[in-house]
């Protein structure tokens, strides 16, 4: 939501529009504002508040232009509610979350607000949705606001082509640059506040966009409580979640494909495990995000193990890790935050216990059959050898 600021008055001046200060905002030498027509027009729809879309849509009526313009007229009216921000003469107050639509989401016992237009919530998340009467104590609230947001500042952590990560006194900066319809986001310190400032058109881009938008922030609040995800695709064998982890070309779908072909096996994601511990044994939790496998479950299963895969072109083999060895590299597979040295500390100590708890196989093997055949033949042996 925008509200106006006390003590401004748009006047026109022969044929020119200004912006003029009166009041206490002259004491405090605020500065007039030239407007042209349309931002004139923009200033008179602006009442005490107004949302973003509801502008673009009182502008192409305005203007008589078709929705097809939408694209173009938000850009025009993002322009101009910055240019009145930076001046304050706008106040981004956010928007209520009492006076949006919500859906409680639960995803590995962390209960999540989504709020904001309801045309904007991804349908990943509704097999996920919890009654709000029987719920948990909220986790972290993420509100979707269809305007552009207050810029602000701080120090880079982290940059790359399709994530900016900004840290400042009161919180965190997140930019996405590949994700046209997300301007911009921001989180609380403690990230139990999460704010996506995004555009207000419906498309199946966009929807996907502000999907895959939440996931960081839900991996940060999961982390802070405990549970780690790590890039993996997992199969449910004796009733037990088995991870397949592998850089990008080591064949972790294509094993665990495998195993579905061949031994009938459940397969529960197909990319990223969220795995916590209760009560001295480690779980891995559905989650709706898997990558482009489309594979995903909501349902929570015992962790039997983490197999990590590398490729040979001649035979299928396992070789030995030191017990440092399999701590860095279930830590290296992980992609919860790592931003800063408190979140690496975090995982690191995470994959000690774990990799002291359960067992990491390091599996050099083939794209074939035999490869899943020795797999679970090395897993039956521990589980015999355990009991």
């Amino acid at each position: 939501m925008l509200k106006k600021q006390p003590g401004f008055v748009l006047k026109k001046i022969k044929d020119s529009y200004y912006l003029l200060p009166f009041g206490q905002q002259v004491a405090d030498q605020k500065k007039g504002l030239f407007l042209n027509e349309t931002g004139a027009f923009l200033w008179e729809c602006l009442c005490d508040t107004t949302k973003h879309a509801e502008l673009v849509k009182k502008l192409a009526g305005h203007y008589q232009l078709e929705e097809s313009d939408f694209p173009m007229l938000e850009e025009d009216v993002n322009l101009f509610l910055n240019q009145l921000t930076s001046f304050d003469i706008l106040k981004d107050d956010g928007d209520s979350a009492d006076s949006l639509s919500s859906i409680y989401i639960n995803i590995a016992d962390l209960v999540i607000r989504l709020c904001g237009p309801a045309e904007l919530f991804p349908k990943e998340f509704s097999a996920f949705a919890c009654d709000p009467k029987t719920a948990q104590k909220i986790t972290q609230e993420i509100h979707l606001i269809c305007q552009s947001p207050t810029k602000q500042n701080g120090t880079v952590l982290l940059r790359n082509r399709e994530l900016s990560i900004l840290e400042h006194a009161d919180g965190y900066v997140m930019l996405f640059p590949t994700l046209k319809n997300i301007f911009e986001a921001h989180m609380t310190k403690d990230g139990h506040l999460v704010q996506i400032y995004c555009s207000s058109a419906v498309t199946e881009s966009n929807l996907e966009n502000l999907f895959h938008a939440i996931r960081p922030f839900f991996l940060f609040i999961a982390q802070k409580n405990g549970k780690f995800a790590v890039h993996s695709a997992s199969l449910l064998y004796k009733e037990k979640a088995w991870l397949f982890s592998g850089h990008s070309g080591m064949g972790k779908s294509t094993h665990t494909n495998l195993w579905k072909e061949l031994f009938g096996t459940p397969l529960l994601n197909g990319d990223l495990n969220l795995i916590g511990e209760e009560n001295g044994q480690f779980f891995v939790y559905g989650i709706p995000w898997c990558g482009t496998s489309g594979i995903c479950t909501t349902e929570k299963q015992r962790l039997g193990g983490i197999v990590l895969l590398g490729r040979d072109a001649k035979d299928n083999r396992f070789e030995i890790m030191t017990p440092a060895e399999r701590v860095l590299r279930v830590m290296q597979r992980m992609i919860s935050p790592s931003w800063t040295d408190e979140l690496v500390s975090r995982s690191l100590a995470f994959a000690e216990t774990l990799t002291d708890e359960i067992p990491v196989f390091h599996f050099l093997c083939m794209k074939n059959p035999s490869a899943a055949h020795k797999m679970r033949q090395r897993i039956d042996l521990w589980e015999a050898v355990k009991q």
